[in-house]
């Protein structure tokens, strides 16, 4: 499916609506990012970074973090979470059960030419998983052999506001492509357009980001040449 026009976009939102609850999505903004962890990114020296570096920054995080992050201090699923969200590259990849809030990440940041130049879409990723996630689970990520998916507590406003949760990856710098993914793409014309339209619908930088940060981000959107 693409999104080419606002009809195309309400379409989107009738079809994965109506669908049963255990959907989850993920919005970027390029439709050539593959469903590839932020650890799995990271090149250093010519090369990527091996778990022994994973973990090494863990522990490192989980020291620095301590004021913030000591009710969490035994479990290395919810400290890494933590870190994702904060932005510690990890296995995890953000996910979220809100339609809307996927395509917000989707059309967030301004598409420059040389986006166009790689791309003239956007993406969803929408996955359905074979199994509902059971909100207790406690794992250690370092030794799962299958993608599992995590639904922390929640300890943070962003996360229940974005309907937050994750898949963790037991080979972080491959690219996903589990069955039952698909992918909708959003043309570069029509993205801000579905921002304001978001906007009315009350799911913006605020609202998404619901602290001063995310209030400053939104009075800025309101005021610059891209809304």
């Amino acid at each position: 499916m693409e999104i080419h026009t606002i009809k195309d976009f309400y379409l989107f939102l009738e079809k994965y609506t109506e669908k049963p609850d255990n959907l989850i999505f993920r919005g970027v903004k390029l439709s050539t990012f593959k469903l590839i962890p932020s650890i799995g990114r990271i090149i250093r020296k010519g090369e990527k970074v091996g778990v022994r570096e994973e973990k090494k920054a863990l522990k490192i995080f989980k020291h620095r973090s301590y004021p913030f992050t000591k009710d969490y201090q035994n479990s290395n699923i919810e400290l890494l979470s933590i870190g994702q969200h904060h932005g510690l590259p990890t296995r995890l990849l953000d996910w979220t059960k809100n339609p809307l809030v996927s395509i917000y990440f989707a059309v967030e940041e301004e598409f420059t030419n040389n986006d166009i130049k790689i791309t003239e879409f956007s993406t969803i990723y929408v996955y359905k998983p074979k199994n509902l996630s059971n909100l207790d689970t406690d794992f250690n990520p370092f030794e799962i052999k299958n993608v599992k998916r995590f639904i922390p507590k929640h300890w943070d406003a962003r996360m229940i506001s974005q309907g937050g949760l994750f898949t963790v990856h037991p080979e972080p710098c491959k690219a996903w492509t589990p069955e039952n993914l698909e992918q909708i793409k959003i043309h570069y014309s029509i993205r801000k357009e579905i921002k304001m339209i978001l906007n009315r619908l009350g799911i913006n930088a605020a609202t998404i980001y619901p602290d001063l940060d995310g209030i400053a981000r939104h009075m800025k959107w309101l005021r610059s040449d891209n809304h």
